[in-house]
């Protein structure tokens, strides 16, 4: 919500959370551990703020959802087209192995013609 609707939000170096509506309502968190772990809650350093880059292309937005290359619909038959070929191989090589311990193949002859009954 905070990145895409609208809401800011500012985080004091104690933990504090300050959260800010698109309507303006301002909202207080505290954190937990400050009751129970105070010195926890000192802060430890300064922050340098990040510097702007110039190619941004989205002025003041900074994040956006990234576009499809697919659609669902492409992507759903893609991934059950793969499954479907991995169960197959599985298989397949199952079957290669139940074939070769059951059914070993007999030594080559010179003679391939069936017995003559």
């Amino acid at each position: 919500m905070k990145t895409f609707w609208g809401w800011r939000d500012q985080q004091l170096p104690d933990g504090t959370l300050i959260l800010t509506s698109p309507a303006g309502h301002t909202y207080v968190t505290t954190p937990g551990s400050s009751l129970l772990f105070p010195r926890l809650c000192a802060p430890t350093g300064e922050l340098p703020t990040p510097k702007r880059r110039d190619e941004d292309r989205c002025g003041d937005r900074t994040a956006m959802m990234p576009r499809r290359r697919r659609t669902r619909a492409q992507h759903r038959a893609t991934r059950i087209a793969t499954e479907r070929n991995q169960n197959h191989k599985a298989r397949q090589a199952r079957r290669a192995t139940f074939d070769a311990i059951w059914f070993p193949k007999a030594p080559a002859t010179a003679d391939d013609d069936p017995p003559p009954f």
